[in-house]
C-alpha cells in the first residue's frame, strides 16, 4: 500500500490516571482532531464509571470550554460479547481512514499497549503461525478448528485464576510479567493463544507497517504522584460517580459475577464486595493496590518502545505535535 500524504497520526499513551484523555481533547480542539480510544474496556457499552468514560471522556469533551470532539471506538459492543485485538485493529483502521478522509487529525488515546501496537506496528492478526513449542494434549486441535478451540476453552474454564497464572508463568514469562493478573479473561486468553497456536502470546506476530506516520507521546508522573492520583480518582468513582451502582446494574442486566470479574480491577473487586466476599474497606485497599500494580505493568510495556516521547507538560506536547503535523 502506498503511503499517503495526509497520513499523520498522534498517539497519546501512558499508565492509568495520567490525564491522557484531557490532553487528547485539548490537542483535538487545537489541531482539528478526533479521538480514537485505545482502551480494551471502553469498547463495552454500559461500562462507564469503571473504565473512566464518564469522567475522562464524555464529560470532558462536553464541557462548555470545549467544542464537542468526535470520539471513536467507545461503546462498540455489549459486555456480553467477546472482543479482541483483531476486532479493535480493524475498527481502528476504519476510523483512521474515515477521519483522514474528512481532513481531520486522528488522535489515538489510551493505555492498552497491545491495542496501540496492533495499529502502529500493523500486526497481521488473521493468520495462525506454526511453532516449535509443543503442547501435545492440544496439538491436533491447532489452527482454525472450532471444535478444538471449544475444547481448549472448556478445559481452561475449569482452572482457577491461580492455576492459569502458574501455567502462563511457565510457558510465557514475558506476558506473565505485564498482564493484568487480576483479569481472568486476559490470563485465560493468553493461555488459549498458546494452546491454539503453539506460540506464547509474546513470541511476536508478522507485521505489515501501515501507511501512516505516528508521533507517540507518553504521559507519566513520579510514582508517588501517580499513586495519589490513582487513589483520589478511585475515591471519586466510588463516592461520587456511582461505581458500585454501575456494577449492580450490569449484574441485574444479565452479566454473571464471573463475567464481571473477568474484566478485572474495578469490576472484579466491586463484584466480590457485592457478593459479600469482602468488606468495603478491604475492597478499597485491594483495588487501590491492584490499580497501582496495573499502572506499573503498563509502564513496563510502554518503556520497551524507544519511539515514545515522554512529556508531562502540555505546552511542550502541543508544540511537538504542531511541528510534527507541519513537517
Amino acid at each position: 500500500m502506498e503511503e499517503r500524504r495526509d497520513n499523520k497520526i498522534i498517539v497519546i499513551l501512558g499508565p492509568t490516571a495520567t490525564g491522557k484523555t484531557a490532553v487528547g481533547v485539548k490537542l483535538a480542539r487545537k489541531f482539528q482532531g478526533e479521538i480514537i480510544s485505545a482502551d480494551s474496556r471502553q469498547v463495552y457499552r454500559g461500562m462507564d464509571v469503571g473504565t473512566g468514560k464518564d469522567k475522562d471522556s464524555y464529560k470532558v469533551i462536553k464541557l462548555k470550554s470545549y467544542k464537542v470532539i468526535p470520539y471513536h471506538l467507545i461503546d462498540v459492543v455489549s459486555p456480553k460479547t467477546e472482543f479482541n485485538v483483531a476486532k479493535y485493529q480493524k475498527l481502528a483502521y476504519a476510523a483512521i481512514e474515515d477521519i483522514l478522509g474528512r481532513e481531520k487529525t486522528p488522535i489515538i488515546v489510551g493505555g492498552t499497549g497491545l491495542y496501540i501496537d496492533a495499529v502502529v506496528e500493523g500486526y497481521e492478526l488473521a493468520q495462525v503461525q506454526s511453532s516449535k513449542f509443543k503442547t501435545p494434549q492440544y496439538s491436533s486441535m491447532r489452527g482454525t478448528s472450532a471444535r478444538g478451540k471449544q475444547k481448549i476453552r472448556k478445559d481452561l474454564n475449569k482452572l482457577s485464576l491461580k492455576q492459569l497464572l502458574a501455567r502462563l508463568k511457565k510457558v510465557d514469562l514475558v506476558t506473565y510479567k505485564i498482564i493484568d493478573r487480576q483479569n481472568r479473561r486476559r490470563v485465560q486468553r493468553a493461555m488459549e493463544i498458546y494452546y491454539e497456536t503453539g506460540r506464547p502470546k509474546s513470541a511476536g506476530l508478522k507485521k505489515q507497517k501501515p501507511p501512516y506516520q505516528f508521533l507517540k507521546i507518553g504521559i507519566n508522573y513520579q510514582r508517588e504522584v501517580l499513586a495519589g492520583r490513582i487513589e483520589r480518582r478511585l475515591k471519586e468513582r466510588l463516592e461520587k460517580e456511582g461505581l458500585v451502582a454501575e456494577v449492580k446494574r450490569l449484574h441485574r442486566q444479565g452479566l454473571s459475577w464471573r463475567r464481571l470479574e473477568s474484566f478485572g480491577l474495578e469490576y472484579a473487586w466491586v463484584s466480590q464486595y457485592l457478593q459479600g466476599k469482602i468488606d468495603y474497606e478491604t475492597m478499597f485497599i485491594s483495588l487501590n493496590k491492584a490499580i497501582r500494580d496495573f499502572s506499573k505493568r503498563q509502564m513496563t510495556w510502554f518503556k520497551r518502545d524507544r519511539a515514545v516521547v515522554w512529556e508531562a507538560d502540555y505546552g511542550k506536547i502541543e508544540k511537538r505535535v504542531g511541528n510534527f503535523l507541519k513537517s
